[in-house]
């Protein structure tokens, strides 16, 4: 009889992963909250760029100041961004690559199911 396990073994898994710690989980649903929000995304996708103000992001993705600010806020807070003063501005830059690195592979495999249902959609 074949087993899940014996096909997981099949597959070169010698055994099954180890469950996740539940504060691991909550940690993890915590940070994924935070990045899964469109204007934080595109704030994350402008620093690529490199480090930039405040008020530079916010014209780049069309926000207002405020706002943008607020979501800043929420990405320093989760880790996502580091900030540093330079006088009276607030420079912001992205500190966790992976964090974008998730977000750009889910956005890459998004893109990827909608170019497949363009291309499998019946032309009228």
């Amino acid at each position: 009889m074949n087993t899940a396990h014996e096909h997981s073994s099949s597959a070169g898994h010698t055994q099954p992963p180890e469950s996740l710690p539940e504060d691991v989980v909550e940690l993890t649903a915590q940070r994924l909250r935070v990045m899964a929000e469109p204007n934080r995304i595109a704030l994350l996708e402008a620093l690529n760029a490199g480090e930039a103000g405040v008020q530079e992001l916010a014209d780049s993705v069309g926000l207002p100041h405020q706002t943008a600010s607020h979501h800043l806020s929420l990405l320093h807070h989760a880790g996502l961004v580091s900030r540093r003063r330079a006088g009276t501005m607030t420079l912001y830059t992205v500190s966790d690559w992976s964090a974008w690195w998730v977000i750009e592979q889910i956005a890459r495999w998004v893109q990827s199911c909608q170019d497949e249902q363009g291309a499998s959609a019946p032309t009228k």
